[in-house]
């Protein structure tokens, strides 16, 4: 049976309409964050795990120069090792007619049988090679969609030097290559980046691995110690050129995926929390005013026979029923926003199922945090009003004594109109009130800022690391280590404008019990294509002994300059050599581990080599510049800085917008709520003032300064200290979100700031025009009866 309280529970959310959708509306936007953050992570932690089981992805990764398959049994005789699947796998370049530049690619052999034991393959399109033609292919299925390659089409590739063309047959997706991307390119360019899975015999015939293998994947035994077996794999492979055994967690794909899957983890906590806590504080500040506004209402309940507990029930409803509405709308909202997100994540990880994950739980858990939230913040202020006596309750809050400010009276009456003494008046008699109002205009702009962070945070990304650290328009790599007077013939190349060498190879570094698996990048002193720079953008030069490091891996393996560092080369003879740390850069993108090339070379016992090449070109001639190149039969690969953005803006540039334009609008929501909500009930609350103002002589434009003027200064105060927790928050998120692959900066420009403070503004002058409607269409009759 529905009760007087339950119809008065509608008829408040009927009256107040416009604050009860506000109010929703500022639940909703925590609700949408929290669902969304959740269903990310969930989306694809599920989509790995679910890959990663179906097809077997490994445990351990190794490759060497050439072993014969005898070693395969010795391996597997290791203690601690499961499956052991020994393949080919080589670097090769794709030609293409519709191109001049090196398409760099990775063949990887296929067992006669079909699938191998681990890294299974997920067709996509197609079908299965026939064993008895070699000539037959799996491509990736990124590269066949960026490229249109269909089923039947030839793809030329150059095999040990030796120009090959295979016939695709299928697509497919491999667990190893979820995030696939050419070295040095930190987003996945499938256009310029093929994985191509040839036959065995057609492998081994190519690069003479006839009874051979230089790559192998196994699986740990339950209870196998990982380090333990590495460290086997090693001892028995160093004899055939091992680089190297490695688990999962240095796996290129898996360490990217469980960065972006750390920084799901971190987000899925820190932003809802965030958004909660700003939420819950708006919530306290509107529903405890809104149920401060309702104190004659409740005395008279109290009056008429109704217990404390029934009144703060009714409350409770009231409350619950404006954080259900905005649970609903959140949850539509979030649920709308996870699926464009997850749709993203389809242009940097490709998992054969990728949808966002809405789990019951999930719901449950928005609506109780939203409506717990809603009630706590009701809950002191019913309480207050509820142990007051009915005869006290049903009279208006006593305003503060005229008297407690006779000095702003004296001033006043001399220099200030009248309106706006009563508008300080109550600024400085109701502090508490003042203070939470200010402070929750203040919270809506940290949301706001954090949008357009985004913006200076990408630019400064760019800026610095293709800006002003990589310096050149492109680079290359080489099959293998060429003498550096390989530069001389590249300078000669129309179009070059300046060149450069250096020496990467692969490494491992370690300090006590921490490793870091890494490439080494030999620079020469004078190298002006590639400048590291250290927290002030300040250059860096190489160190004539000893190595520079990332402060991303510093901070991974504990180390400060000075200290010394194990360095293990994973080429060549497997150097082992103990250096010293001289200096730390402050990479943005991956981390860097940097020496002169001429010490590097030393460290290889080798002669003066390299096997990449940066250089400078005119825009003008480079189609007679790629053609060159690609006639190069040692040129592996290659990236074009220009490219490189345009793939950019391709795949983040419009989430960065989208998200920047979610999150201010989550801002305006909020400061439209709070001014809006502060300013409605402080005209509820002092209808019948303004209305005595009215009779008295005042204008409806004098009137309406009262309350505006009252906003108008805690807005003074909120924009900068909103800017400042704004600031805060946005290096705390910063902080939180940082990764080995990408450290993204808490910058924020100057332009931001003032942006973040026009739109609270706007927020404001449109709530100020409605405030001012309302009060301009009061009933002077109507409201001064109210008041005995």
């Amino acid at each position: 049976m529905v009760n007087v309280l339950d119809i008065k529970v509608a008829r408040d959310l009927w009256s107040m309409r416009l604050q009860v959708l506000s109010i929703a509306l500022l639940v909703a936007a925590g609700v949408a964050v929290f669902v969304m953050s959740v269903s990310n992570y969930q989306a694809l932690i599920g989509a790995m795990e679910a890959h990663y089981r179906n097809e077997r992805f490994a445990d351990i990764f190794v490759g060497m120069t050439r072993a014969p398959l005898s070693v395969v049994d010795r391996l597997r005789e290791i203690d601690g090792i499961g499956i052991v699947e020994p393949r080919v796998a080589e670097p090769v370049r794709v030609i293409r007619e519709d191109t001049n530049l090196p398409i760099s690619g990775r063949v990887i052999s296929l067992p006669a049988a079909g699938q191998p034991l681990l890294n299974r393959l997920h067709l996509v399109q197609g079908r299965w090679p026939d064993p008895l033609r070699p000539e037959e292919v799996i491509i990736n299925a990124a590269y066949a969609e960026a490229r249109a390659v269909r089923s039947g089409e030839t793809i030329e590739v150059v095999l040990n030097g030796r120009l090959q063309g295979f016939r695709v047959v299928g697509t497919a997706l491999s667990p190893e290559f979820i995030f696939a991307t050419r070295a040095a390119v930190p987003l996945p360019d499938d256009r310029n980046f093929v994985v191509v899975w040839a036959s065995e015999d057609a492998m081994a015939g190519a690069f003479d691995m006839k009874g051979a293998f230089n790559d192998a994947l196994m699986t740990l035994a339950p209870g196998a110690r990982p380090q333990h077996v590495l460290e086997e794999v090693d001892r028995l492979l160093a004899p055939y050129g091992g680089t190297g055994a490695y688990g999962r967690s240095d796996q290129p794909s898996h360490r990217f995926l469980k960065d972006e899957l750390a920084e799901q983890e971190t987000l899925s906590i820190v932003m809802p929390s965030v958004f909660f806590g700003i939420a819950a504080f708006l919530l306290n500040v509107v529903v405890g005013r809104m149920v401060e506004a309702q104190r004659g209402q409740i005395a008279s309940l109290k009056a008429l026979g109704f217990a404390n507990r029934t009144i703060a029930l009714h409350y409770f409803k009231l409350v619950t029923a404006i954080a259900l509405l905005g649970s609903a709308i959140g949850l539509v909202v979030g649920r709308w926003f996870a699926i464009g997100v997850v749709g993203s994540y389809g242009a940097f990880f490709r998992f054969p199922s990728l949808e966002a994950q809405l789990e019951p739980w999930l719901l449950v858990a928005a609506a109780l945090v939203s409506v717990g939230a809603a009630n706590l913040a009701a809950a002191s202020a019913v309480y207050r009003i509820a142990i007051l006596a009915p005869a006290e309750a049903m009279r208006p809050e006593t305003p503060p004594a005229l008297h407690t400010f006779s000095w702003l009276q004296t001033i006043g009456s001399q220099r200030i109109p009248l309106q706006y003494i009563i508008a300080a008046r109550t600024i400085l008699g109701r502090p508490v009130r003042t203070l939470l109002t200010t402070v929750g205009i203040a919270l809506a702009i940290p949301l706001i800022l954090f949008g357009l962070y985004w913006f200076d945070a990408i630019d400064y990304m760019i800026d610095v690391s293709f800006g002003r650290i990589e310096r050149g328009d492109a680079f290359v790599t080489f099959t293998e280590p060429v003498s550096a007077d390989a530069l001389y013939e590249l300078r000669a190349i129309p179009g070059v404008l300046e060149a450069e060498v250096q020496r990467v190879v692969p490494i491992t570094l370690r300090a006590g019990h921490r490793a870091y698996r890494t490439s080494a990048t030999g620079l020469d002193s004078a190298s002006e294509l590639k400048v590291l720079r250290d927290s002030a953008l300040r250059p860096i030069a190489v160190p004539s002994d000893g190595i520079m490091l990332s402060r991303t891996i510093a901070r991974q393996l504990d180390l400060k300059a000075g200290d010394s560092v194990t360095i293990e080369v994973l080429e060549g003879s497997r150097t082992v050599r103990e250096v010293t740390v001289r200096r730390i850069s402050d990479d943005i993108l991956g981390a860097s581990v940097t020496l002169q090339r001429t010490a590097l070379n030393r460290l290889m016992r080798e002669g003066p080599v390299a096997n990449v090449a940066t250089f400078r070109f005119d825009p003008g001639q480079s189609e007679l510049l790629w053609s060159r190149i690609r006639s190069m039969p040692k040129i592996e690969g290659s990236s074009v800085k220009a490219l490189w953005f345009a793939l950019f803006n391709e795949t983040i540039g419009g989430m960065v917008v989208i998200g920047a334009l979610v999150l201010s609008g989550f801002g305006m929501l909020i400061a439209i709520g709070v001014v809006y909500n502060s300013a409605r009930i402080a005209l509820q609350e002092r209808a019948w003032e303004l209305a005595s103002l009215r009779i008295i002589g005042l204008t409806r434009r004098e009137v309406s300064a009262v309350i505006i003027s009252e906003l108008v200064v805690e807005l003074i105060v909120a924009i900068p200290a909103g800017l400042l927790i704004g600031r805060y928050l946005i290096e705390l998120i910063a902080s939180a979100r940082a990764s080995e692959s990408f450290q993204i900066p808490a910058v924020i420009d100057r332009s931001s700031y003032a942006i973040a403070a026009l739109l609270v503004i706007g927020a404001a002058i449109a709530s100020f025009i409605t405030i001012r409607r309302r009060i301009e269409k009061l009933d002077l009759v109507a409201v001064l009866k109210t008041r005995d």
